[in-house]
């Protein structure tokens, strides 16, 4: 019988599908990350069925879309009864463990000011991580207790942190956010909290020495924002050329977004500098988690792991980085939307492949990978035999992201927008047309019969899947709440 792989998951929070530096284009310096890719199957097209945190996170785990899962936003999280793919596998044999933000529990200001983690463990347990060193969301450090503040307090930052932490909420709050002047973080050098995640799973890496294939998560909280990438490695961008990205607005934005883009003011007025230094902070954490990823890569190197290891790297979601007059994600665009995917096999012969994958493919490819029964009912397709080089069915036509009761179907083309329950469009978009995607056509007669087909040929077959219970729910807490997220 042949020794089943050990699999290793990075995953960070807001990372553009264009943020490689292995992308003959892009600005962003990350030659850890390059290496990888030289020896990896790069997905071009990996789609997050949801541009938000929680939701995200819950498709990954339970290859589930929100209208099956329910996970319309950040306010719940899945149901820990349901599917999950590393139950699965520790059931399987594997040890499972976990280093970082799992956010599969809602860690912002929804939970009380001074919850520590460490009380929300038995839900990460119930997941099945067999180990567990659980890092809260930024927001959450600021009024939380993880094991990140423990390591801030036993090493005398912790005031310094929160301060910095909760000036930036205040200004987020304050309708007049500049990420452009964010001041990196406080903490010493190697010493902030995608640091101590990448120190902590390398640690962890170089020490285990049980009998089981391990499957470890890394997840990194960077480079969400803040946008606190450190001096060292801003410096690397001084001096580049920086691309400030899409100074175009959109034209005839639905509702929603017309709300946003109006509340954001500043990053409209944003000068070509500020958008570069914005730019620079963001690479910057990049960079920053780039250094740490080649650390994981040394100690798997050094624990005579790597011959033996798959390698997923991928982020929840984008980051729209002042494009569109944007910022921070939960719209279908391309930044928001388009995720970075690495699969690494071992003697796996890399390529580049511009097929359309979805996250909720991870979740299969994750249990293929580990000889584990797949989720049937799951959308999700593995990806196993296309990194393996096997034969393997034609691409498939469409995916799919899902948020705020709101449904996009992603094709080589178009993406159409629609109410979930009504299937009513509120956004189209034409990529051949308008590649910088600024023109919403939802109500261009034009383009009526696109609509039309959109909607025959990949919504109306999901109907099925909505659940109505959790659908219900997620309304009503809209009603009482006032709130989206």
């Amino acid at each position: 019988m042949s020794i089943r792989p050990n699999i290793l998951l990075i995953a960070t929070d807001q990372w553009r599908g264009d943020a490689l530096g292995c992308y003959a284009d892009a600005d962003v310096i990350t030659p850890h990350l390059n290496e990888l890719a030289d020896h990896s199957t790069v997905f071009t097209r990996c789609i997050s069925n949801s541009p938000l945190c929680v939701p995200a996170r819950a498709a990954i785990m339970t290859g589930q879309l929100p209208r099956e899962s329910g996970v319309w936003s950040n306010a719940r999280g899945a149901d820990i009864e349901g599917p999950s793919h590393v139950r699965s596998l520790r059931d399987g044999g594997y040890f499972t463990a976990v280093v970082g933000k799992t956010h599969l529990w809602r860690t912002g200001p929804g939970p009380k000011a001074g919850l520590h983690a460490r009380e929300m463990d038995h839900l990460l347990a119930a997941w099945g991580f067999n180990h567990r060193v659980e890092v809260n969301d930024p927001i959450g450090t600021g009024s939380q207790g993880c094991a990140y503040t423990d390591f801030a307090t036993k090493h005398g930052f912790i005031d310094a942190h929160r301060k910095y932490i909760n000036d930036w909420i205040d200004e987020m709050r304050s309708g007049n956010p500049t990420p452009w002047a964010q001041s990196p973080s406080p903490a010493p050098k190697f010493m902030d909290i995608d640091s101590f995640i990448g120190q902590t799973a390398c640690e962890w890496l170089r020490t285990y020495d049980k009998s089981e294939p391990f499957y470890l998560q890394v997840q990194f909280t960077g480079p969400h924002d803040p946008y606190d990438g450190p001096t060292d490695f801003r410096t690397w961008y001084q001096d580049k050329e920086i691309d400030v990205g899409i100074t175009a607005t959109v034209e005839n934005p639905p509702p929603i977004l017309q709300a946003r883009i109006g509340s954001r003011n500043p990053i409209l007025r944003a000068t070509e500098e500020q958008r570069r230094q914005w730019r620079i902070n963001y690479y910057a954490n990049i960079s920053l988690i780039d250094h740490w990823i080649g650390e994981l890569l040394d100690a798997l190197q050094q624990s005579e792991f790597a011959d033996n290891t798959w390698i997923v790297f991928t982020s929840d979601h984008g980051e729209m980085l002042g494009d569109l007059g944007l910022m921070g994600k939960t719209v279908y665009f391309e930044p928001s939307v388009r995720v970075p995917l690495l699969v690494h096999a071992p003697g796996a012969t890399p390529t580049k492949c511009d097929r359309l994958v979805q996250q909720v493919d991870l979740t299969n490819t994750l249990l293929d990978v580990g000889g584990v029964e797949p989720f049937h009912d799951s959308l999700g397709q593995s990806l196993r035999a296309v990194v393996l080089g096997e034969s393997v069915a034609d691409s498939r036509e469409a995916v799919f992201s899902e948020l705020f009761g709101e449904t996009t179907v992603v094709t080589p083309r178009y993406k159409l927008t629609v109410k979930t329950e009504t299937r009513e469009p509120t956004q189209l978009i034409d990529c051949s047309e308008t590649p910088d995607e600024s023109r919403n056509l939802a109500a261009d007669s034009e383009y009526q019969h696109i609509k039309e087909e959109l909607i025959e040929q990949f919504l109306e077959p999901l109907s099925a899947r909505i659940d109505p219970v959790r659908m219900s729910s997620y309304r009503e807490y809209v009603q009482r709440t006032g709130r989206l997220n």
